[in-house]
């Protein structure tokens, strides 16, 4: 099978139903489905999926990242920078999570993955994002920590 590339991936053709598809369907593939075919390697599957396409994404500074990350309703983020090597990632109103209950887990994994691979793109530097807080573990937004190395 070839390749598909991000850009040809962005415009359905769905005349009737448009863009959109409900976060419900969403979740049941993410978080039902994934989970039920993958079991424990779903977490770091997602992670590299998300680094993957964090990497081919064509943004050039944070805040085009910030932006594409809204625009693509994946939330709503904020970045934080701690120092040279360490940045923090809040992101509320999380498509995979948000308006869970609290579970006890982190679910996030795609989102990580997709943060670590866009700041290691722009910031030219590998990077590695870790999930410290999520609304399926009873907060009220996730958070990414991202060290840069």
């Amino acid at each position: 099978m070839e390749r598909l590339t991000l850009a040809q991936i962005g415009d359905p053709a769905r005349p009737r139903l448009g863009q959109e598809v409900p976060i419900s369907t969403f979740r049941i593939l993410r978080l039902v489905g994934m989970q039920e075919i993958l079991g424990d390697s779903t977490g770091p599957t997602l992670y590299m999926a998300g680094k993957a396409v964090g990497r081919q994404l064509p943004l050039a500074t944070s805040d085009e990242f910030l932006r594409f990350l809204e625009k693509q309703k994946i939330g709503v983020p904020e970045l934080e920078r701690v120092d040279t090597s360490n940045l923090i990632v809040r992101v509320w109103e999380c498509m995979t999570c948000s308006g869970l209950p609290n579970i006890g887990q982190l679910v996030c994994h795609f989102e990580s993955g997709l943060i670590a691979g866009a700041l290691e793109k722009i910031m030219q530097r590998r990077a590695k994002s870790t999930q410290t807080k999520g609304v399926s573990n009873g907060d009220p937004y996730c958070q990414f920590e991202v060290f840069l190395f």
